[in-house]
């Protein structure tokens, strides 16, 4: 591409400098017959015009970049080096300004529809093909590191030391906050309940109950069976039935008292684990202890050994079986994607809500990175980075220059001429 434009640039300069060189040479050929035949008058003065104009826009486009001729003490040439500051943040504020802000971005996406390009980029067969390529590649790789016996070391003392810096009773705090918020912890109460209801009205639940009741009151058992009163059967059912009516009336009743005070309950083991030294204590201690267990050790290695042989089975089970799995897998989500319009408006929705707080962030940097890139150019590879890029057009300048320069001049002799 470099290559190129360089090539174009020289041959834009050639017609330039070839079109000054050809009104010299019709300048030089008109005065020198200009005895003979008068008429080369009005030929010499257009060509000199011409002259004139071709080597002032040729100084003109010159100055932009270079000295002329080399002479540095002419002023305000190579403007463009000599000004690579002012050009740096110019161009930087001018690109922050009028590309990179939050309504400009936004309604770039917005015209872009991320959307309908995600799915129609997904539907492209190649596409779904090279992410696979990809994916199974980096599979190929980890299943490699994976295999190494110094990657499960790091992994384990890493995660083990992390888990000893860590505040549990903090983490569970706040996660026993989340569960309760809006009386989730309720839902587990009331399951507990039902399951609770379920076993009491088992038969067998009921048979254990009664031996339980025997074995607790061996009097009453001898005198029930002395007598056949079968006491501790309806004891059992007694402590059944009065089990399952105070079951359903907490069921049924949202502001029972049991309700209460397991809030109360749950609400103080919260407050306890935030601020009691003592139980946050107790329960550093239970995660220390099994930290250092042996056994812990052991079944953490053998989740291990099981995750890494898993891995190595479903791959050697046929890699291009893996690479057609997720092709199948992308393409799918593509046109399950295509097909609901309701998540793509989501999609589009959350694109454009965390844009301007994205561009907003980057934007400075972005700029100053543009800035701070210039800036480390030196001058020539400024100078022909720009020139290589808009100095073929600028060549015009110095066409239009001899052309117009030239016109201009004949009609100055001209007027002169019916002046006189």
């Amino acid at each position: 591409m470099e290559d190129e434009r360089d090539a174009r640039l020289r041959r834009m300069k050639w017609r330039a400098t070839g079109l000054l060189l050809l009104a010299g040479v019709v300048y030089v050929a008109a005065e020198s017959q200009r005895a003979a035949y008068p008429w080369l008058y009005w030929l010499s003065v257009t060509a000199e015009a011409s002259m004139v104009g071709a080597i002032a826009d040729w100084f003109a486009v010159s100055a932009l970049f270079h000295h002329p001729l080399g002479l540095r003490f002419i002023p305000h040439t190579a403007i463009i080096p000599r000004n690579r500051v002012r050009i740096a943040k110019g161009l930087s504020t001018f690109i922050q300004t009028n590309f990179l802000t939050s309504a400009a971005v936004v309604q770039r996406i917005r015209d872009f529809r991320p959307a309908r390009t995600l799915y129609g980029w997904l539907l492209r067969p190649q596409n779904a093909e090279a992410v696979a390529n990809y994916v199974v590649r980096l599979t190929a790789y980890g299943l490699n590191a994976l295999d190494d016996e110094r990657v499960g070391n790091y992994l384990q003392q890493t995660i083990a030391r992390r888990l000893r810096s860590a505040d549990v009773a903090g983490a569970a705090a706040q996660l026993l906050d989340v569960l309760t918020e809006n009386r989730r912890h309720h839902e587990l109460l009331d399951a507990a309940l039902r399951a609770l209801d379920d076993v009491l009205s088992r038969p067998d639940t009921q048979a254990y109950i009664a031996a339980e009741v025997s074995k607790s009151a061996p009097l009453v058992k001898l005198l029930s069976d002395w007598l056949g009163l079968k006491l501790d059967e309806r004891a059992a059912l007694k402590i059944v039935e009065v089990a399952v009516k105070k079951i359903s009336e907490v069921r049924r009743n949202e502001d029972h008292e049991l309700r209460k005070r397991f809030d109360a309950f749950v609400a103080g083991f919260v407050a306890r684990l935030k601020t009691d030294e003592a139980l946050r204590e107790r329960v550093h201690r239970l995660r220390d202890e099994a930290l250092e267990s042996a056994a812990l050790a052991r079944y953490l290695g053998g989740l291990w050994g099981e995750f890494r042989a898993w891995l190595a089975a479903e791959y050697d089970r046929s890699p291009h079986s893996l690479h057609q799995r997720i092709t199948a897998m992308l393409e799918g989500l593509g046109r399950t994607l295509r097909e609901d319009r309701a998540m793509q408006a989501w999609l589009d929705e959350q694109i454009l809500k965390a844009a301007p707080a994205l561009v907003e962030e980057h934007r400075d940097k972005i700029g100053r990175f543009i800035e701070d890139q210039i800036m480390s150019w030196q001058e020539e590879r400024l100078v022909g980075e720009l020139e290589r890029h808009i100095g073929p057009d600028l060549q015009y300048i110095r066409i239009n220059g001899t052309l117009v320069g030239g016109l201009a001049g004949l009609l100055i002799a001209a007027l002169t001429q019916i002046a006189r």
